[in-house]
């Protein structure tokens, strides 16, 4: 006669307390969580297998929302490991019981918590328990037929969380396309690459979505370190960031992994003047600024000054460029020209006007060779003849754009040592990747 499975949740609940113990076998002095498990349903005359891994394959698939007293239910709390490496018995209301780990006894939880519910793999209910199944889901007539997993389960045999790919409107639809016919992980990862939300965002980018939909705590502990990271930088460089910016610039520069040159491109736009001085290396370069000027009689206002200094917080220019744009020129031309090429919408006229295709150069006196006109290049790990602001400035001076992401609109990532995640990404775009010794021939070094 089969047991109700109400039956094993009320013979556990008296074991509430005993203290967790690795490998435990006694419900009375110290046992794990499968131990547990199979303690109890072998107090009913039901057999299964002493470990977590093994247990998940016997009995038939139940997914969260058809759980039942009694059920198995199964997590994976190491997503260094593939596979359940937890479980407990389902009690009914959302709840289960489990032994969770060295310091606590056995418990009840709330399967509806965060954490819980996106770490479910699924439920299994064996044979002997009401509404249980044999082993494997195995039909006794032909043992050839699979297991059928529940969806919990093969989201996890995907490499993803159910409530992650659940909650991306495009992925979804894929996923539940597969769960009807319970395909392999790599045939749902090749069409997977296919959907937009895959196109369109870099593996660091869905990484970021993929951790805050699944855990959610994790995601804002990292968050929180990034956006202490982007405080201090706008600190060093002089930037004044507005409260309600501080939080959308610290989640743009966590899910796109922001190097440190991208992260001053942006910051560099809050360079303030604060109590009549510019903060910072801005600051600093405030000063230097004024008094180059002031050598060569040329006079600033403060505008100036804080145009120009932003542009060098942000890598977009230097001081050498600053002081040749005033020496050996007058005062008044000198103070007037630097004061409209700082004003970034004027340099914006002017960038629109060479695209249109107007001539910047006077016939016969052709400016060098800028071998990167129009070019868009990240830079990813250490190079070894070149600092990155040595790289970076390089590329700008040969009439190239550094970014600091990948899209299928860069034309070229240039990879040292110890790269990131950016390489992976030019690869899968299919982006042109150069090593060092490459890029140095490409700009002529």
């Amino acid at each position: 006669m089969a047991v109700n499975g109400q039956e094993i949740v009320d013979y556990l609940k008296q074991f509430i307390g005993t203290p967790y113990q690795w490998g435990g076998n006694s419900l009375t002095s110290g046992v794990d969580c499968s131990g547990m498990v199979q303690q109890a349903y072998q107090h009913f005359g039901l057999s299964v297998a002493r470990t977590t891994y093994d247990q998940i394959g016997q009995g038939k698939a139940v997914g969260m929302k058809d759980l039942a007293p009694g059920d198995m239910i199964f997590f994976d709390t190491d997503k260094g490991s593939a596979g359940p490496d937890h479980v407990g018995i389902y009690i009914g209301n959302g709840k289960f019981i489990h032994a969770p780990k060295p310091g606590k006894g056995i418990e009840i939880d709330d399967l509806k918590s965060g954490y819980y519910q996106d770490l479910f793999m699924g439920g299994r209910r064996i044979s002997g328990i009401e509404g249980g199944g044999p082993n494997n889901d195995q039909d006794m007539t032909d043992s050839e037929l699979p297991a059928r997993l529940s969806s919990e389960e093969l989201a996890s045999e995907y490499g993803f969380a159910y409530s992650f790919l659940k909650s991306q409107p495009g992925v979804a639809k894929v996923f539940d396309d597969y769960v009807k016919n319970n395909l392999s992980k790599e045939a749902f990862q090749a069409e997977l690459r296919n959907t937009k939300w895959w196109q369109e965002n870099s593996d660091t980018m869905r990484q970021a979505q993929a951790l805050k939909a699944t855990d959610p705590a994790t995601y804002e502990a990292n968050l929180q370190a990034t956006t202490v990271m982007v405080q201090q930088e706008a600190a060093k460089i002089g930037a004044s960031i507005p409260p309600k910016k501080l939080k959308s610039i610290a989640e743009k520069a966590y899910a796109t992994n922001m190097d440190e040159g991208a992260l001053a491109n942006v910051l560099g736009g809050y360079v303030k003047f604060v109590g009549g001085t510019l903060k910072g290396e801005a600051g600093a370069y405030e000063n230097s600024i004024k008094s180059y000027a002031s050598a060569q009689g040329v006079t600033l206002d403060d505008q100036s000054v804080k145009n120009q200094a932003a542009l060098i917080a942000r890598k977009l220019a230097t001081e050498d460029d600053f002081k040749k744009s005033i020496r050996g020129i007058g005062p008044e031309i000198g103070g007037a020209v630097l004061a409209f090429f700082a004003e970034p919408r004027n340099r914006a006229i002017i960038q629109r006007l060479r695209e249109a295709g107007l001539a910047m150069t006077e016939e016969g006196h052709a400016e060098g060779p800028r071998l990167l006109d129009g070019k868009t290049i990240v830079l990813t790990g250490s190079l070894r003849r070149l600092t990155r602001d040595e790289a970076r400035d390089l590329v700008l001076r040969l009439g190239g754009r550094v970014t600091g992401s990948v899209s299928k609109k860069t034309d070229y990532v240039v990879v040292g040592e110890d790269p990131g995640s950016k390489a992976d990404d030019a690869r899968r775009l299919k982006v042109p990747v150069l090593d060092e010794a490459q890029f140095l021939t490409l700009v002529g070094r």
